[in-house]
């Protein structure tokens, strides 16, 4: 019976790890740092980013940058982490750094609470435009 069970289980991981290769993607490609993955709700991804050290990187402090749309709203609750969001399709970048790492992380959703992590890359932001004399 202990054999039968074992193999039932064996079975059962077999058919989990060759789902997740058939779509191409291994089952570690589907987690990010932080253990973030596709579909998470920002501000719990957020959470588990800085947990572990990722320090979010403000953006527009000094370049005169009118934030709107979800922009606005993120920053109202105090995520400056946001480069831009997009006003036609509600997705958003926002940076974050771990020592000499960058970390970029994509989402869609217009407001925080409905914001889910899309995908996210080691990608350093491009330095801010310097505000006009």
């Amino acid at each position: 019976m202990k054999r039968l069970i074992a193999n039932t289980a064996m079975v059962g991981v077999a058919l989990v790890a060759g789902a997740a290769l058939a779509d191409g993607v291994s089952q570690d490609a589907r987690r990010g740092p932080a253990g973030i993955a596709a579909g998470q709700p920002l501000p719990n991804a957020r959470i588990a980013l800085i947990k572990q050290g990722w320090q979010p990187v403000r953006r527009h402090a000094t370049d005169g940058y009118e934030y709107s749309g979800a922009e606005l709203e993120l920053t109202k609750r105090g995520i400056f982490e946001v480069d831009s969001c997009s006003a036609d399709s509600s997705r958003c970048i926002l940076y974050y750094r771990k020592k000499r790492e960058c970390l970029r992380i994509d989402t869609i959703g217009e407001r925080l609470g409905d914001m889910t992590v899309t995908r996210w890359a080691n990608e350093c932001p491009a330095a801010p435009p310097r505000p006009s004399n």
